[in-house]
C-alpha cells in the first residue's frame, strides 16, 4: 500500500552478495512513496549497532533535527561529522544498492545475511543476531505491550 507519507513496518532477510550488494525487502520497496519508488536512498550510522535507511525526503527531516542539536550544542563540528557519514546509496532496478564498507565496519555488520526492520520513518540494517540480543527480554516486552494494549489498539 503506498500512501504520501510512508512508513514501514515488518522485517526480511537478505543476503549481500559477492559485490557488496543486497537488496531492499519488496516489501519496503512498495511501501515508498511513488516519487520515491526506483530513487536512491541515504544510510546512515544508527543507534546501537545497525544502520538507519531514509528516503531522500526523510532524512531531510533527520538532517534538519541534527543542524538544531548542532546549534543548540554549539557544536558545528557534530554537524559536520554526521553529515559526512552519511551515504547516498543508488538503487537498481531490482533494488540492489552497495552497502558502504565504511558504515558496515562502523557497526560491525558482517553477513552474508542482513535483517531489515521497518521502524515508521526508516528501514533498520541489522546482523541478524545481535538484532535479537539487542531486542532485550521478551518477558519485558509482553509486559509492556499489556500496559499499552488499550492505547495502542483503542481498546
Amino acid at each position: 500500500m503506498v500512501t504520501d507519507n510512508p512508513y514501514y513496518y515488518g522485517s526480511a532477510e537478505n543476503k549481500l552478495n559477492s559485490k557488496g550488494q543486497v537488496a531492499i525487502p519488496a516489501r519496503f520497496r512498495l511501501a515508498a512513496s511513488p516519487e520515491d519508488q526506483g530513487r536512491n536512498y541515504v544510510i546512515v550510522r544508527g543507534e546501537g549497532q545497525c544502520l538507519y535507511m531514509y528516503t531522500h525526503r526523510q532524512f531531510a527531516k533527520v538532517k534538519d533535527n541534527a543542524r538544531i542539536v548542532a546549534e543548540e550544542n554549539k557544536d558545528s563540528d557534530f554537524y559536520r561529522r554526521f553529515m559526512a557519514e552519511a551515504v547516498a546509496v543508488d538503487i537498481d532496478t531490482q533494488g540492489r544498492f552497495v552497502l558502504p564498507q565504511a558504515l558496515m565496519r562502523s557497526v560491525e555488520l558482517k553477513g552474508p545475511t542482513l535483517l531489515f526492520i521497518g521502524m515508521d520513518d526508516r528501514i533498520e540494517i541489522w546482523e541478524p543476531n545481535r538484532c535479537a540480543s539487542a531486542a532485550g527480554d521478551q518477558q519485558k516486552y509482553e509486559d509492556a505491550r499489556k500496559t499499552a494494549a488499550k492505547r495502542i489498539f483503542g481498546i
